[in-house]
């Protein structure tokens, strides 16, 4: 990865600061989003002795026209994109868990704003800014694989990021951009702390644990590499054996 230039949303926290420090550490220069300006300083800190070029910038991928300003300032910085890792996302409004008679239009709207509308704006202003044979990854879900009671909206939402993923890597793939998704279990990040309600280990993980952070982030790191060069329109499942 040494010298490529990638791009992070949610790179403050959980999946996307784990996937910032693995890139880091193996040369590649950073552009890294997040909408939580305090998590965005507290990164910065981290990394600007070692890492004084990489860029910072507060976002709300809701926020389209500032999305396709984030992917143009990033290239306008470092002078191209080689790939990009899409890992922002929200439960909803709130991270209760309601059947979908209960669900406000509010809810619905953040949950697939962020989510699918989110990824979406930044999928396509990557793509339109990416070059030849590089590599974006979103954060989809196995909640995009099956239902989950409770949880239609980001359910709905996290199927959705799947058929982008996959629409859009058949449209690019003539460039050898390779477009692709990774479908997260239960992992121990802020956005899983908040909506499990103290639930340890669910049942539903025959492993027996939530995953960490880094374990899905190697995953999305060898997506982005050169290792998978012939991987494209892919969904990988990182659940303890949850969809299997």
């Amino acid at each position: 990865m040494d010298g490529k230039v990638i791009a992070i949303t949610g790179g403050s926290s959980g999946i996307g600061k784990a996937t910032a420090r693995i890139l880091a550490s193996r040369g590649a220069k950073l552009s890294i989003a997040d909408w939580n300006a305090t998590s965005l300083a507290q990164l910065s800190a981290e990394f600007s002795s070692q890492y004084p070029d990489f860029l910072y910038t507060q976002l709300d991928v809701t926020q389209r026209a500032k999305v396709d300003d984030w992917i143009a300032h990033t290239v306008q910085h470092f002078g191209r994109l080689d790939g990009a890792a899409n890992c922002a996302g929200v439960t909803g409004r709130t991270n209760d868990r309601l059947p979908l008679t209960e669900v406000d239009d509010e809810h619905w709207d953040v949950a697939i704003g962020v989510n699918l509308t989110g990824t979406m704006a930044c999928l396509r202003a990557q793509l339109r800014a990416i070059v030849d044979g590089g590599s974006i990854v979103s954060i989809a879900s196995v909640a995009g694989l099956e239902g989950i009671a409770g949880i239609s909206p980001y359910c709905a939402a996290k199927h959705g990021i799947i058929g982008l993923t996959r629409s859009a890597a058949k449209e690019v793939a003539q460039r050898q951009i390779r477009v692709n998704a990774v479908a997260p279990g239960t992992i121990n990040t802020p956005l899983y702390q908040d909506s499990m309600n103290g639930i340890a280990v669910p049942p539903s993980c025959p492993m027996g644990r939530v995953a960490e952070p880094q374990e899905v982030a190697a995953v999305l790191t060898w997506l982005l590499g050169p290792e998978s060069t012939f991987v494209t329109g892919s969904v990988y499942t990182v659940d303890g054996g949850w969809h299997c």
